[in-house]
C-alpha cells in the first residue's frame, strides 16, 4: 500500500465498479459477483456496476444495487490468442469499443472504488486509460484482484512485459490475492509483483454460501456423483470420458452432469440420448456449487471457483485440469492434491478406466473437511480502510500475514 494512502471520506450509498475481461469461461465474472456481495453486506448501502463480457450474466444473481455494463464479447482460442465472439467482426474493432465503453461507463459512474479482475491492463490494454484518468484523482481508489496463481511465472512476466502491466501496477492502490499467504508470496518472489510487493494483500480463497457437507449421504443407497466442466467451453473431454466409464463399468452410483453454458449444443444433443443409467444431464445449474456438499465426489476441471467451492463444501473431488495455454488449473490441481485433498489426473493421459479407478478411491477415503474461506470478508475489510467506511469496527491497515 502506498505510504501516502490515508482513508477517504466515504459518501452514501458508495459506488464499487468491477471490471473483468471475460474472454474465457465464467471464471472471472464469477469472482466480480462474489466480491459484490462481500462488499455489499459490509459496506452498507452500495451502488455498483459490473463492467463485463461475460455473455451469461443472467446465470448470476448479483446483490442488490448493482447493473451490468455489457461489452462486446471477445472469446480465447485455444492458441491462445483472441477473437470477437460474433464471427466476422473485426477484432481491433471490438477492442476499440470496448475501451470507448469502459471509459464512458467509469467517467460517467465515478465510483469510489474500482476493482480489475486478474489482468492488470485488461484485454488489450483497455482499461489503462480508464486507469491513467483515476490515477489523478486523489479520491479515487483502485484494485486489482488476482487468483491464487496466474501461470507459470515465466509465462506470467512475458504477457505482463507485452502488456506493459508495469505502468498499469503503479495505478493500484492495492493488490488483493485471493489465496493463501504462500501465493502471494509466490507472486512477489517469482517476479510478476515483486516491484509493487508493499501493495500486496492475501486475503484467502473466495467462497460463497456454500453450507459444508453433512452426514446425510450415509443414508442414500447411491452414492452421488456430481460432474460439472465450468463454462463449458473446453469440457467435453471430461464429460464424454465419465459416461464412457458409466456405460463400460455400470457403477451402482447417482450421477448429475452439469454441461455449462459454452458447452457445444450438438455435443449436448449427442450426450443427452444415452440411457440405461441413472445420470441426469442438464446445461447449467444455479448455484450449483452448493450442492457439492451432497455429493460423495465431484469430477470436473480446476478452475479457481470451482475448486473454492469444492473446498468451502467438504467434498471429495477428482480434478482433470486444463493445461494449455495455461497451466494454472494444473499448479492449483497439484497443490490441492499434494495436501490430500483431491486426486489429479492429466488431461492427456485419463481414460475411462483411470477415472472410475480414481473415483472409487474416492469413495472409500473419509471426506475432506470443509474449509472456512476467509477472501470476502478480507476484501471487504480493506474496501472499508480504503474507503473510510464503518465495516465491523475494521478501520486500519491488514498485515499480509
Amino acid at each position: 500500500m502506498k505510504a501516502d494512502l490515508a482513508p477517504r471520506p466515504p459518501r452514501s450509498p458508495i459506488r464499487v465498479a468491477l471490471y473483468s475481461h471475460d474472454t474465457f469461461g465464467l471464471g472471472h465474472f464469477s469472482r466480480c459477483v462474489k466480491i459484490a456481495r462481500a462488499l455489499s453486506i459490509g459496506l452498507g448501502p452500495v451502488e455498483g456496476i459490473f463492467i463485463t463480457g461475460q455473455p451469461h450474466t443472467s446465470l448470476f444473481t448479483a446483490p442488490p444495487g448493482y447493473r451490468c455494463v455489457r461489452l462486446p464479447a471477445v472469446t480465447k482460442c485455444p492458441d491462445g490468442n483472441y477473437a470477437a465472439r460474433d464471427a466476422g467482426t473485426n477484432l481491433t474493432a471490438v477492442v476499440a469499443e470496448r475501451r470507448r465503453l469502459i471509459a464512458d461507463a467509469i467517467g460517467a459512474f465515478t465510483p469510489d472504488l474500482l476493482i480489475v479482475d486478474n489482468v492488470p491492463c485488461g484485454l488489450r490494454r483497455e482499461i489503462v486509460p480508464a486507469l491513467r484518468h483515476r490515477a489523478v484523482h486523489p479520491n479515487a481508489r483502485t484494485v486489482l484482484a488476482l487468483r491464487d496463481v496466474l501461470d507459470d511465472p515465466e509465462a506470467v512476466r512475458r504477457e505482463w512485459e507485452r502488456d506493459g502491466a508495469d505502468e498499469a501496477l503503479q495505478m493500484y492502490d492495492e493488490i488483493w490475492v485471493f489465496g493463501d499467504t504462500g501465493d502471494a508470496a509466490a507472486l512477489v518472489a517469482e517476479g510478476p509483483l515483486s516491484q509493487v510487493a508493499s501493495k500486496v494483500i492475501a486475503c484467502g480463497l473466495l467462497g460463497s454460501s456454500v453450507e459444508p457437507r453433512s452426514n446425510g449421504s450415509a443414508c442414500r443407497s447411491r452414492p452421488n456423483v456430481i460432474v460439472t466442466s465450468g463454462g463449458g467451453a473446453d469440457g467435453d473431454d471430461v464429460v464424454r470420458l465419465y459416461l464412457d466409464a458409466l456405460r463400460r463399468f455400470r457403477p451402482q452410483v447417482s450421477s448429475r452432469i452439469v454441461l455449462g453454458p459454452d458447452f457445444a449444443h450438438r455435443a449436448q444433443r449427442e450426450l443427452t440420448s444415452h440411457n440405461g443409467f441413472d445420470a441426469s444431464i442438464e446445461r447449467s445449474a444455479p448455484n450449483l456449487g452448493s450442492r457439492f456438499a451432497s455429493a460423495d465426489v465431484v469430477v470436473s476441471m480446476a478452475g479457481y471457483n470451482t475448486v473454492c467451492e469444492v473446498r468451502a463444501a467438504g467434498a471429495a473431488a477428482l480434478l482433470v485440469p486444463r493445461v494449455r495455454p495455461r497451466r494454472e488449473q494444473w499448479i492449483r490441481a497439484e497443490k490441492l492434491a499434494t495436501s490430500g485433498r483431491a486426486k489429479v489426473l492429466h488431461p492427456d493421459t485419463i481414460n475411462p478406466r483411470s477415472l472410475w479407478v480414481a473415483v472409487e478411491e474416492l469413495l472409500e477415503m473419509p471426506s475432506p473437511v470443509p474449509e472456512a474461506l476467509t477472501g470476502g470478508r478480507k476484501a471487504m475489510s480493506r474496501a472499508a480502510w480504503l474507503l473510510g467506511a464503518e465495516c465491523a469496527g475494521v478501520l486500519q491497515p491488514l498485515t499480509t500475514s
